[in-house]
């Protein structure tokens, strides 16, 4: 959709959630949603695929205004290394003000071998879980349309995964919204408050706090698995 001057900057981020806020969503975690599901809820999600340290600051901001969110991590990214102290203080720093912390995994990046895959997927779950010493329950696909193989209930059943937000679930009657690549799909945000009871948010902290002079070369690097 087209987007207009002003999208994608922190003044704008904290006018909608605000706004959220005041139209009586509830924010929720995806384990919150599937012991206790609010009539009208935001299940907002970011992909870190650039850096914690932006994952770290938008965190700081909802923690002000008040809400909650998923944060799902890649492991594998060469941009940033989650075993770099810094990056583990993070982490951790995430988790302890309360917002969930997933696994946003390279399923099929590597290797299109089934078997291989879930060697992966529990070497990188086990990964978070030493770092944050807490279980990882959630897991979602990083560039899922160039994976070959999808992440199914079996798959998640055999890795020890309680669920895929993607997953059937969370999408019933629901809206969803992403800002991938920097551009709003069919509808923003700001265009499903008050519209829809139930919206899934996937926003990408690096185009909110990140400094990104060319998104077009971050999009590439991206899509190539850096």
């Amino acid at each position: 959709m087209p987007q207009r001057d002003g999208y994608f900057t922190i003044p704008y981020y904290i006018r909608l959630m605000q706004r959220a806020l005041a139209l009586g969503y509830r924010f929720q975690t995806f384990p919150e949603y599937l012991k206790k599901p609010e009539e009208r809820v935001i299940l907002l999600r970011h992909d870190v695929d650039v850096s914690l340290e932006y994952a770290l600051e938008l965190a700081r901001l909802e923690e002000r205004l008040g809400i909650i969110s998923s944060f799902f991590v890649r492991v594998r990214s060469s941009l940033f290394n989650v075993y770099e102290a810094i990056n583990t203080e993070r982490l951790r720093e995430l988790a302890a003000m309360g917002f969930e912390i997933g696994l946003h995994e390279e399923v099929g990046w590597f290797t299109a071998d089934y078997a291989e895959v879930i060697k992966l997927m529990k070497e990188d779950k086990n990964s978070l879980e030493r770092i944050l010493g807490k279980p990882i329950n959630g897991v979602t696909t990083h560039v899922p349309k160039w994976n070959p193989i999808k992440i199914t209930p079996d798959v998640l059943e055999q890795t020890g995964f309680k669920y895929d937000p993607g997953g059937e679930l969370f999408n019933q009657d629901a809206i969803f919204v992403s800002d991938s690549n920097k551009c709003w799909k069919k509808y923003s945000l700001e265009e499903t408050l008050g519209r829809f009871d139930k919206i899934l948010a996937s926003l990408h902290p690096v185009w909110w706090v990140g400094e990104i002079r060319d998104p077009a070369n971050l999009i590439k690097l991206l899509a190539e698995g850096k």
